[in-house]
């Protein structure tokens, strides 16, 4: 079985997507589900903690950059 996600956007109740050549002449299930758009959630710390935290100077120049391996 191969499996191909997309997500396209519907415009004038339509959606064209072009799929590789494996699925050519093959039978294929279409599926089609609305993507809800995700809530914006504000995050808060656990009240055990929250207001106890103190910074003490720059905390971003603290380590090379090179040591987050971070991708380029």
């Amino acid at each position: 079985m191969q499996v191909e996600r997309r997500f396209e956007k519907v415009k004038d109740r339509r959606v064209l997507i072009e799929l590789p050549d494996t699925f050519n002449d093959r039978q294929v299930e279409i599926i089609i589900l609305t993507v809800e758009e995700p809530s914006v959630t504000h995050r808060r710390p656990h009240p055990d903690i929250a207001g106890k935290i103190k910074i003490h100077g720059d905390i971003l120049s603290s380590v090379p950059e090179t040591d987050w391996d971070l991708p380029r």
